[in-house]
């Protein structure tokens, strides 16, 4: 039977996984790492944690340092290498999470103005005219959601200077 630190590693692996198409012990070490905080994982605990060979390991944790994914840092007289994840690995993934909306914002209001312009050409009482109401309300939601998305990232980035 699973521990319960199993059961979200495996959890939290699948929707790293499928989120950002990672292989799946790779996702699984971010998911340990994640579960892990700043003391870090050694190489020895993933290897025994995730039940994988030390090559396999050690593959997936190289593939990770070099997308600046994950660090490692030293204990004075301890020769083993604690992994963590990279401090500004949340920060960047919220970057590109807000890139993303402002694309969709820019898509919607695209489309929006084309669907205006079409039914101002037809007759009022047309049936082919647009509904906006959705693109109206998506718009509202990506205004609320990037607004929230800043301002959990402002604390982010505060409390990593801080750090």
């Amino acid at each position: 039977m699973l521990t319960k630190k199993e059961n979200l590693i495996e959890k939290l692996g699948v929707h790293i996984e499928n989120k950002e198409q990672l292989a799946p012990l790779a996702a699984r070490i971010l998911s340990t790492l994640i579960l892990t905080g700043k003391k870090g994982a050694t190489f020895e605990s993933l290897v025994c944690e995730l039940n994988a060979s030390k090559s396999t390991i050690s593959t997936h944790l190289t593939t990770l340092q070099a997308a600046n994914r994950i660090t490692y840092h030293t204990k004075c007289g301890d020769r083993k290498k604690y992994f963590t994840l990279v401090p500004d690995v949340m920060i960047n993934s919220m970057n590109e999470m807000l890139k993303n909306w402002k694309n969709e914002r820019d898509l919607h209001l695209e489309i929006m103005e084309y669907k205006k312009e079409i039914n101002a050409e037809l007759p009022e009482d047309c049936s082919e005219i647009f509904d906006l109401e959705l693109h109206k309300d998506y718009l509202e939601f990506l205004a609320q959601a990037s607004a929230s998305m800043e301002k959990i990232q402002k604390k982010l980035t505060e409390k990593h200077k801080n750090d």
